[in-house]
This record gives structure tokens, sequence and C-alpha cells, in this order.
């Protein structure tokens, strides 16, 4: 049995790898059901690429320049007049940054409010049984888990897994 082979950390109804806004959703929503649930994140913050440096982070940077814009060239048609406007790169970033770790801290607390388990570090297929699937987790959270059912949520990082024919369907 391959639970001899590798030692069982914990046993999940459901693990999700990957946990951008599929994944913790999906985990969210599968611990609020009644399921065991884990997710399984190789980065050191959950949220994935939308939340740590893709969609958020872009859209809190364009937010300020459009303020810089819109006091810069736009508020004398007011009747407002400023002085000369400058800009704090330093102090964008620090805004950028606290609202990143702000939506990822809700994770987390969510996470802990529906008894997600968080497990950090890489995820791989390592066999099937009877029990379910198992996972060999390296990074932190070194070990194998599981899973009577896996939720795929690798996101915007294109990947083509062996023996699976990807159709390029977007789903939003």
């Amino acid at each position: 049995k391959l639970q001899t082979l590798y030692k069982i950390m914990s046993q999940f109804d459901v693990t999700i790898i990957g946990s951008g806004p599929g994944g913790y959703v999906s985990a969210i929503r599968c611990a609020q059901l009644g399921f065991k649930t884990a997710i399984i994140e190789k980065y050191a913050t959950l949220g994935g690429t939308c939340l740590n440096v893709g969609c958020i982070p872009s859209k809190a940077l364009l937010a300020s320049s459009e303020e810089f814009e819109k006091i810069g060239h736009h508020v004398a048609n007011h009747g407002i007049t400023v002085g000369k406007v400058s800009i704090d790169i330093a102090k964008m970033l620090a805004r950028k940054d606290e609202i990143v770790t702000k939506m990822t801290g809700g994770i987390s607390f969510l996470f802990k409010k529906n008894k997600v388990t968080s497990l950090k570090g890489h995820a791989s297929f390592v066999g099937k049984d009877a029990e379910g699937y198992q996972i060999k987790i390296t990074g932190k959270d070194a070990g194998t888990v599981s899973a009577k059912n896996v939720i795929i949520a690798t996101g915007s990082k294109a990947r083509h897994l062996p023996g699976i024919t990807v159709d390029n369907v977007l789903i939003c």
C-alpha cells in the first residue's frame, strides 16, 4: 500500500493545490460545506498571482497614478488651484504593500474561521489508493497528505500536464 511508502501527515476530504482566487474560494466553500479541507501553496503568501503581484497591486498603483494625474491636470476646471504636485514612489509602494498585506491577511482569517488547513510547499501527486490521492509536499510543510478529492487551481501560469489535453478555454 502507498501509505507504507509515504508517511501520511493528514487525510482530507478535499485538498486544493494553489491559493489564488479559484483556490482560496474553493477551499473556503468546501470547508463551509463540512469537508475537511486543506490548501497547498508554494509561495510565501496566499492569494496567488492576482493578489500578490498582478491585478490587485497593479490596480493600487494605478489608482495612485490616476490621483496624481487628476490633481496635476484636471482640478483647475473645478476652480481648484494647487502648487507644484510631486510624487512619492516609496509611499505609493508602501500603500500598495499595505493593501496586499490586508487582503492576504483576510484570506488567512477566513481560513482560520472556516478551519481550512494551509500548507506551504510544492505539491506533486505520488499515488492513489482506496483512501484517495497521495500528494507529496516539498518545502516548509514537507510531508505527504491524502485526499479523497483534489482541486487543481494553479492559476495564471499555464502548464501543460502530462496526459491532459488543453482546450484553451478561458473561464473567468
